[in-house]
């Protein structure tokens, strides 16, 4: 698909440039004590956050999404089915993270890298600005067409800006993104979209929070399910983050939450799950 081939181009262009803005960022001698961290976990809810790992910092994650609540005792209340991803993040320095997953769903490895281009502080920005953008390629068999299961027609794209702020005991986050798969199988045709992830949290201890998501998404292709709503609790332990969490989307990375969010709070139809991540400290 020469269209296709050509907007990949496209973005990976726009990737290139996101992250060669890094050379034209100061690292700043302040201490790190001195920013406001506005969430627990570089990730909050069902997308990322404002936060980075720190310099030298590797996170396992371990991504977890059950099945549906509803499904009572014969599924065990959705425990019975399960959609994971494995991964890992590495801060290497300050400002600059990347990482790399796989998901059960879709059978989809995923990469992203984040650049902190601003952070909160008493005596500097009154906010948190951080770029992120992110590729994943779905590898199922037997689901694209003949010539057009490519890597290209495979992959999806997108590139987000995080904006967060921290006062007192309460963070908020708004995070706009942009979304591009070159071929949307269920339509056929090339998919582009855009979201802004509406992120709130609230600090009841030291290390304890309770987090709340909602992810409207435009324009709505005709395969939609409803737009990402989650809530759930942060915990965080030094060695380990914990996030417990309620939503109506099993999906763990973009593509999945975005495109294939088919839970309906309304109805019910809510999915249990949690993120778990095991920090090392490599220097």
């Amino acid at each position: 698909m020469k269209r296709s081939a050509f907007v990949t181009r496209i973005w990976f262009c726009a990737f290139a440039l996101l992250f060669s803005l890094i050379d034209l960022i100061p690292v700043s001698p302040v201490s790190g004590q001195n920013y406001k961290r506005a969430f627990i976990s570089p990730r909050a809810g069902m997308t990322h956050s404002t936060a980075l790992p720190s310099a030298s910092e590797l996170h396992f994650v371990i991504g977890h999404r059950f099945g549906e609540i509803g499904g009572g005792f014969y599924e065990m209340f959705g425990l019975d089915l399960a959609n994971i991803r494995l991964g890992f993040d590495y801060g290497f320095n300050d400002i600059f993270a990347a990482g790399f997953g796989r998901s059960s769903f879709g059978k989809t490895y995923d990469l992203f890298g984040k650049v902190a281009f601003l952070r909160q502080a008493d005596d500097g920005s009154p906010l948190a600005f951080t770029g992120i953008g992110g590729w994943s390629v779905n590898t199922l068999k037997d689901v694209y067409a003949p010539g057009n299961d490519g890597i290209s027609e495979r992959s999806s794209f997108f590139l987000q800006l995080a904006v967060s702020r921290k006062q007192g005991a309460f963070s908020a986050q708004l995070s706009p993104l942009v979304f591009h798969n070159d071929l949307e199988i269920r339509t056929n045709k090339d998919l582009t979209l855009f979201a802004i992830p509406v992120t709130a949290s609230i600090k009841f201890t030291r290390r304890m929070a309770f987090t709340v998501q909602y992810i409207p998404v435009f324009p709505q292709p005709s395969f939609f399910g409803h737009n990402p709503l989650s809530a759930g609790l942060d915990i965080d332990t030094g060695g380990h983050q914990f996030q417990l969490l309620f939503s109506n989307s099993t999906g763990l990375y973009e593509k999945a939450v975005l495109t294939d969010t088919e839970g309906d709070w309304t109805k019910g139809r809510i999915y249990f799950g949690f993120n778990l991540v095991r920090v090392f400290y490599l220097k």
